[in-house]
């Protein structure tokens, strides 16, 4: 009867085991099925797409017919529109107190690179570390402020909060971090999240054996912390810098509220897809070209960093 049991709990197992493993390799062909699909589209001339119904084939490279898309895949002609056209004007006034403010932007792609780059990398790095010291301060010293600060995280990641952006946008503008880099980096040193709790349970699982013996040598907290704790969690804190990089990179609403006048590539994209008056860019394969231009980039860097980053997690070798 055990036996019987046995068996049978091995063979549901394995029926689990496949269909996890099918709906996996199910999703990832259909991710690379729409890359695939979005680079070949934006490749293509829109009166080919449009016009001649040519969703799902390939580019039509023939040149002796009326309609082709040689320009487009061998001079790369959709993406030379979007970097031509790739502009974004505005002005912005607002009342800090009862003084009115008005910022003006006049921002071309090499403005909007710079500005992604700034709150991409920028962002990712606060939101990668500042958990971290977070975690590392409530798992290795537990006080009673410790324990209030896990609470008070906990009940932010479980309570709601909604209405909230009126009263933190006047803040923010009475204080004078609205619409500028430092400003959104301020607003993100929070160290909560649930990365704290990530970073919380692997700190609590390294042995205090190093801390208690670097004491003994003489290290300070701070060397403790930076030296020995940080550099052993360097591959999660890695991880989650990527993920918050690939996160910031495509996040177009919070330029859109807090940065208006300091447009990123993805809030670019979004403008000339959604809102731009300019007629080139309602055409889909165009419109397409200027979202493969924020996603190779984020292909490529995963694709140089991936063996790094998704390393085994290590809780360090001293022996119980």
């Amino acid at each position: 009867m055990q036996k019987q049991n046995k068996i049978s709990k091995g063979v549901i197992t394995k029926i689990v085991m496949i269909v996890l493993f099918s709906a996996l390799v199910l999703y990832t062909l259909i991710i690379i099925g729409t890359l695939c699909w979005g680079l070949l589209t934006s490749l293509k001339n829109y009166r080919e797409f449009e016009n001649m119904g040519n969703v799902m084939g390939l580019p039509n490279l023939n040149a002796d017919e009326p309609v082709n898309s040689t320009a487009e895949f061998f001079q790369l002609a959709n993406y030379q529109i979007i970097w031509s056209n790739f502009n974004y004007k505005r002005t912005e006034p607002f009342y800090s107190g009862t003084m009115k403010i008005v910022h003006y932007c006049d921002a071309d792609f090499v403005t909007m690179l710079v500005n992604t780059l700034l709150y991409t990398v920028g962002g990712a790095v606060i939101y990668a570390f500042m958990p971290a010291l977070t975690a590392y301060l409530c798992a290795k010293y537990p006080y009673k402020l410790s324990k209030a600060l896990f609470v008070i995280y906990l009940m932010m990641m479980s309570m709601p909060i909604v209405g909230n952006y009126p009263t933190e946008l006047t803040f923010l503008r009475d204080t004078q971090l609205y619409d500028n880099i430092l400003g959104n980096y301020i607003q993100k040193m929070t160290g909560s999240g649930m990365y704290f709790f990530v970073y919380y349970a692997y700190f609590q699982g390294v042995s205090n054996t190093y801390r208690e013996a670097a004491e003994i040598d003489g290290a300070s907290q701070t060397t403790i912390m930076f030296g020995i704790y940080f550099p052993l969690a360097i591959k999660m804190i890695s991880t989650v810098f990527l993920i918050q990089f690939v996160n910031l990179w495509n996040d177009y609403q919070t330029p859109l509220m807090y940065l208006p006048t300091h447009p990123t590539l993805a809030f670019g994209v979004y403008y000339v897809s959604y809102q731009a008056l300019n007629p080139t860019f309602y055409h889909t394969p165009i419109r397409i070209a200027g979202c493969m231009m924020l996603a190779i980039p984020i292909i490529i860097i995963f694709v140089i960093f991936k063996d790094r980053l998704m390393g085994d997690v290590s809780l360090g070798g001293i022996k119980e």
